[in-house]
């Protein structure tokens, strides 16, 4: 879901540039559904890993700086919505849980 989503021309680029892409699409996904420490992983990665996530974004052909600015501002409006939703009704626990990253690196 994430590959399609995030990444408009999946099919572009070389066999190792799409592979790349897969794997930052992962991550992705991890970050946003994954259990809880898989989800801290994949934030350390995609927020304060210079070295590697520059490499692989390079190698995906994809511009590190731009990512990491789209992933701030996809973090900042959940957390907004997130804290608009504050008053509930008991619906809480139907609701898709919010990754504790997002939380946690936010405040």
């Amino acid at each position: 879901m994430f590959e399609s989503s995030v990444f408009h021309n999946r099919n572009r680029g070389s066999a190792e540039e799409r592979l790349w892409r897969a794997v930052i699409a992962k991550t992705l996904e991890e970050w946003v559904r994954g259990p809880l420490r898989y989800s801290r992983i994949a934030e350390e990665f995609l927020f304060h890993d210079n070295k590697d996530f520059h490499s692989v974004c390079s190698s995906a052909g994809m511009d590190p700086s731009s990512l990491r600015e789209k992933l701030h501002s996809i973090r900042e409006r959940v957390i907004e919505k997130a804290s608009g939703h504050t008053e509930g009704t008991g619906s809480e626990s139907r609701r898709r849980r919010i990754p504790q990253s997002f939380v946690r690196d936010s405040a």
